[in-house]
Parts: C-alpha cells; structure tokens; sequence
C-alpha cells in the first residue's frame, strides 16, 4: 500500500519545513536581496539561522526591530502563505503576530491530522 509524503512525515517536522518555506515566500514581497540581508541581519544581531526559526519564534521580535510596526503587514503576509502551504483558511487578527498565527495553524494542522487518521 502506498502512502502519501504528508503521512510519513511526522506532523511537526512537516509544519516546521512549512514555516520556513512561508517565511522565504513572505518576505520575498521585499525582493530576493532584500530577504538575504533581512536573514544576514536576523542570523548576526539575534543569532536566528533561517533553519532555526521554528524553534526560535523570537524571530518576530528581530522582524520588528528591523521594520518596527511595518513587521505587521510582513507577518500577515508570512502567515497568510504558511496557512495556504497547510491547506488551511487563513483569518486576520489585528492583535496577532506571526507567533500567534503559527500556533494557531500548528493546532488546527494537528487537529485536521489527527481527524483524518481516525478515519
């Protein structure tokens, strides 16, 4: 029987891959030099690697040291590409930051998962 790449690869590994591919796409808005020097920037004065940006969501804060209340709309624009990689409706909260959102999408990520296998 064979199985679907999305159900062999562990569930945190999958949307670990997706947020940092959401991340490229979200800030690649700015242009694909402009992205190298944001991660150059992120990776030397907060010592977030790219790769590492699932496990350190303290990325936020050095987005918005970089652009300061600018970082909203590049968060929005992250988060509405990582709810549409994980096939999920993406909806605007005023207050959230990209924290919030990916917390939201890993939640209803795993719920989805999780239904999915009971079936």
């Amino acid at each position: 029987m064979s199985r679907s790449f999305e159900t062999l690869e562990p569930i945190k590994d999958r949307f670990d891959r997706i947020l940092v591919q959401a991340v490229d796409e979200g800030l690649l808005v700015l242009g694909e030099n402009t992205r190298y020097v944001i991660y150059y920037h992120i990776a030397s004065k907060h010592q977030i690697e790219r790769d590492r940006i699932p496990e350190r969501l303290a990325f936020h804060e050095a987005v918005r040291d970089i652009f300061g209340e600018g970082s909203k709309v590049i968060e929005k624009q992250i988060a509405k590409s990582m709810y549409a990689m994980l096939d999920l409706k993406f909806r605007e909260c005023d207050e959230w930051t990209i924290v919030d959102y990916a917390n939201d999408a890993r939640e209803t990520a795993e719920y989805a998962s999780a239904k999915r296998v009971q079936k």
